[in-house]
């Protein structure tokens, strides 16, 4: 009788009650789980002191005060450890039973025969945990970029270009162009200058904050302050008014 993967994609399964692609994928994600649980140990306890007053704000009565630990990773720890231990179990590694084991050597343990655990009835739940808790062991220790808008995308209707900040170059979500920040914004201001809007520097830094480009109010109230721009009588200053201003900026 042929045996398909338990995820359910079609795939013959062979041996086990996964395929070769998702068992190789199962076998990376315990591989960094190994790799990154150490890390995540370090980052868990990163804000304890012991000093009179630590980085942390917190000041500690005693050289033996507690430990000060982010909850998140310490959380995030306990569940990897607890997983790969009852793994660990399972494929009845000799470790899994010494409390003193780490995360790595019960990892290694697994590695060595882990077909208890793709041949189990239970396979597809073992296969998720792991990926899962892989997944967001890796996303800790080493974070994604922050990306932010530069702007639309000159080369397609909908299209908005993202990239990491004070990066020369973006990519367009909807047709991955390419396209340099500068570009994008020499068109957003090209776009804000030929616009009638007015109003407060609270409203037009709104504004501004819409079109992807970052204006404290406090900015423009400056600009006023030194006679830049010049309000109405009712303090509002137009939107075209500051791009000037903006270009000078930037340069």
């Amino acid at each position: 009788m042929t045996r398909y993967c338990a995820n359910l994609d079609g795939k013959h399964a062979g041996g086990l009650n996964v395929c070769a692609s998702c068992a190789r994928k199962f076998r990376e994600a315990l591989g960094s789980i190994a790799v990154d649980t150490p890390a995540l140990l370090l980052i868990a306890a990163r804000q304890a002191g012991t000093g009179d007053n630590d980085r942390t704000g917190v000041r500690s009565r005693s050289a033996h005060a507690p430990l000060l630990i982010r909850e998140q990773a310490w959380e995030l720890y306990c569940q990897a450890e607890e997983l790969i231990r009852l793994a660990a179990l399972q494929c009845g590694c000799p470790p899994a039973t010494r409390r003193t084991a780490s995360v790595p050597e019960l990892v290694r343990g697994i590695l060595k025969d882990d077909k208890l655990l793709l041949t189990a009835s239970g396979a597809r739940e073992w296969w998720r945990d792991v990926v899962d808790v892989a997944g967001k062991v890796n996303r800790m220790v080493d974070p994604p970029a922050t990306r932010v808008a530069f702007g639309a995308c000159p080369f397609c209707k909908h299209g908005v270009v993202w990239g990491v900040p004070r990066a020369h170059m973006g990519e367009c979500r909807s047709c991955g162009a390419q396209v340099n920040r500068t570009y994008v914004a020499d068109r957003l201001l090209d776009k804000l200058a030929k616009s009638e809007k007015k109003g407060t520097p609270k409203q037009l830094s709104r504004e501004c904050a819409k079109a992807g480009i970052r204006l404290p109010a406090a900015t423009i109230r400056t600009w006023i302050h030194q006679k830049r721009l010049t309000p109405d009588q009712h303090g509002h200053v137009t939107l075209s008014g500051i791009v000037p201003l903006l270009r000078r900026r930037a340069h």
